[in-house]
């Protein structure tokens, strides 16, 4: 594992272009895959994935997660800077008027078959929602989109999944069958909201 690499975000960036891969489903390229097997070995070197207490307590399809910032502030900080330059004008454009609000904290994902294999069907509170796929050596565990009647199995490492959090786009994880899903999610607040996990205060 090279911490360094992900305190100075070096060779962060994937190149190519964004697609809408179902409707308001986008994906976009973001880290290339190298960086995604970083991010990961040091999650699990840190080993404290446990169920956000405010989703349990709330019923709110809790997962086995870690917020980024439990790795490094830096880190933290560097993935902001990256979604605004190349994220964020994407997402303003295909969904204009889009107003955004604050980046809340992004989180990594942990499912496996012996500790929490999928995630029950939910919405988000958030006003767009991304997903990231950090790994592909595991079976099942596809985010899945009923009403869209689309699935990320196609989706490479790396790549951001970007989707409107409310009503038109419930969506799940199916039971992982063999290794360990690692992904990462993030969500962006309402405009006029100010989360208390923001990235930037």
């Amino acid at each position: 594992m090279d911490m360094q690499r992900l305190l100075t975000y070096e060779n962060a960036r994937a190149p190519g272009c964004w697609r809408e891969v179902a409707p308001d489903i986008l994906v976009l390229p973001f880290w290339p895959p190298d960086f995604c097997r970083e991010l990961v070995a040091a999650a699990e070197l840190l080993d404290e994935f446990q169920p956000y207490a405010p989703d349990v307590t709330n019923n709110a399809a809790p997962g086995q997660e870690l917020r980024i910032n439990r790795l490094s502030p830096r880190f933290a900080e560097h993935f902001e800077a990256h979604f605004q330059e190349c994220v964020a004008p994407v997402l303003r454009v295909h969904w204009w008027p889009l107003n955004l609000g604050k980046t809340r904290m992004p989180f990594v994902l942990r499912y496996s078959a012996d500790t929490q294999a999928s995630l029950d069907p939910h919405h988000d509170a958030a006003m767009v929602s991304l997903a990231l796929p950090l790994n592909d050596a595991y079976e099942g565990g596809h985010l899945t989109f009923p009403r869209q009647h689309w699935d990320s199995r196609d989706v490479g490492v790396g790549h951001i999944i970007a989707f409107p959090s409310r009503v038109t786009h419930v969506h799940w994880v199916t039971p992982v069958t063999a290794g360990t899903r690692y992904a990462m999610t993030c969500w962006l607040a309402e405009p006029n909201a100010q989360p208390d996990d923001g990235i930037i205060p």
